[in-house]
């Protein structure tokens, strides 16, 4: 059986490598999955199953380019993983630099994410994120 950990990074990997067909897959498809952050980003709402995880990923896509996409941190806890990281890249619909820092938090069953929660952390064009370590 997958670990919960083994999940959520096939997951990242999955979406690193551009098959989002693989990523769909790893998927409940009853899924809940919900992007808070500014509402200024089309991408922060609510989706449902996977056809709105497709529609999340089809804005992501229409909106913005990564230059890096960083897992830095993964907590466990029973079946949730919580994974804080980073990410930079460009905004297609500005054509400005952004960073954002970010905590992701899946809950798992059976090698499937049933339920994911993004907190998000943005700053565009000249704002720069205060100083800190990992």
């Amino acid at each position: 059986m997958t670990s919960p950990v083994d999940t959520v990074k096939t997951v990242y990997d999955s979406f690193s490598r551009g098959d989002l067909d693989g990523f769909l897959q790893i998927c409940d498809e009853e899924i809940e999955w919900v992007v808070n952050g500014p509402a200024s980003l089309e991408k922060c709402q609510s989706y449902r199953g996977r056809d709105g995880v497709r529609q999340f990923l089809d804005v992501l896509e229409q909106t913005w380019s990564f230059r890096a996409f960083t897992p830095k941190q993964y907590i466990h806890d029973g079946n949730t993983v919580v994974v804080l990281g980073e990410e930079t890249g460009d905004d297609k619909t500005t054509n400005q630099p952004f960073e954002n820092r970010w905590a992701h938090v899946f809950d798992t069953r059976d090698g499937k994410v049933i339920r994911f929660r993004e907190f998000l952390c943005h700053w565009s064009g000249s704002e720069q994120p205060p100083a800190m370590s990992w």
